[in-house]
């Protein structure tokens, strides 16, 4: 009798039905498992592709900390031999790439303001435009830098347009090209060899260029000493300069 009561709902197809959801609910449970798994890991191979080629953080640098042995991020220090006036722009141009192209983390991928801005079509990428040339461009054309850097800036900021026009791919590149940091690690290797120049006509270091051919019109490229009063290198840079 008990047999005959636990066996009718299997006659009529009740058990069948059940157990057939079930194993369709363990199915999606899985997929959607696998699923995740799998998206984690295309994330993880593309960050490390977009780290391989975007530039190092313009702002900060890791450094091993000797008391904990762990990485710990600080500032950038500006380089020795500068003007009042070019450390004062380097340190602001600096900031400012570091909040336009990493500023947040999102899902692990350091992005800036413009990575956001950019998702907006058309007039993300021109707004995007504008602040790259003027938070960055523009206040490094005022350190009397030459047109030949200040054509180099302009074109890392022309190809960070032209991706952002791409959808979707685009934004992913923009995000991994990171024209500011570009810009700011450029400004901040002209002005370190600008510096040391400057030391060097003081005798507190070595010259960087005395092994290339026509060292003193190169020197005067780099303007040793610019933006400090009564610098003997300043004269004649508004003709090499881009303003």
């Amino acid at each position: 009798m008990i047999t005959q009561v636990f066996d009718t709902p299997r006659r009529l197809g009740r058990i069948p039905s059940f157990s057939s959801d079930f194993i369709d609910s363990e199915i999606f449970t899985a997929d959607f498992i696998m699923s995740a798994l799998a998206q984690k890991a295309v994330m993880k191979v593309l960050k490390g592709h977009m780290e391989q080629y975007a530039p190092a953080d313009p702002h900060y640098e890791e450094v091993i900390d000797e008391r904990t042995g762990k990485k710990t991020k600080v500032k950038r220090k500006v380089p020795d031999g500068l003007s009042k006036r070019d450390a004062k722009v380097l340190k602001k141009v600096r900031k400012r790439a570091h909040r336009l192209d990493k500023g947040m983390n999102l899902c692990g991928f350091r992005v800036g303001y413009t990575f956001f801005i950019g998702i907006v079509p058309g007039l993300g990428d021109a707004v995007n435009a504008g602040l790259n040339y003027f938070l960055v461009v523009k206040p490094s054309r005022s350190l009397d830098i030459p047109k030949d850097l200040v054509a180099k800036m302009i074109a890392n900021n022309t190809v960070s347009f032209g991706l952002g026009l791409i959808p979707i791919i685009g934004d992913v590149g923009l995000a991994a090209w990171k024209a500011n940091s570009r810009n700011a690690h450029l400004l901040e290797a002209y002005l370190t060899i600008r510096g040391q120049e400057y030391l060097a006509s003081l005798g507190q270091a070595q010259s960087a260029l005395d092994s290339v051919a026509n060292p003193a019109e190169v020197r005067e490229a780099f303007a040793p000493g610019s933006g400090m009063d009564g610098a003997p290198a300043t004269k004649g840079l508004r003709k090499r300069g881009a303003n």
